[in-house]
C-alpha cells in the first residue's frame, strides 16, 4: 500500500500534477473524483486544474475517526 503525505499549500488551485504530489495518490484516484461528480476540474489545454479546498474536503468528509479533529484543523488554519 503506497503511503499518502500531504504537503502543505496555499494555492487556490491545483495542475493534476500538483494535485498528486499534495495526496500522493494516482491520476486513477483523481479521473475517478472527477467522473463520480465528487471534484470539480478545469482544463486549460492540456493541463487539468482542481480546486484545492474541495480536494482538502474530500480528506475532512471521508475521515473514518475523528472527523471532528479534521474539521477544526481546517477552521484553525484559515483562521
Amino acid at each position: 500500500m503506497k503511503s499518502s503525505v500531504i504537503r502543505p499549500c496555499d494555492k487556490l488551485f491545483l495542475s493534476q500534477k500538483e494535485a498528486i504530489g499534495y495526496l500522493g495518490v494516482s491520476k486513477d484516484w483523481f479521473e475517478k473524483r472527477r467522473d463520480e461528480g465528487e471534484l470539480h476540474y478545469s482544463q486549460v489545454g492540456n493541463t487539468i486544474f482542481y480546486i484545492k479546498s474541495e480536494i482538502d474536503n474530500l480528506i475532512v468528509n471521508g475521515a473514518i475517526v475523528g472527523k471532528s479533529h479534521f474539521q477544526n484543523e481546517v477552521q484553525n488554519a484559515r483562521t
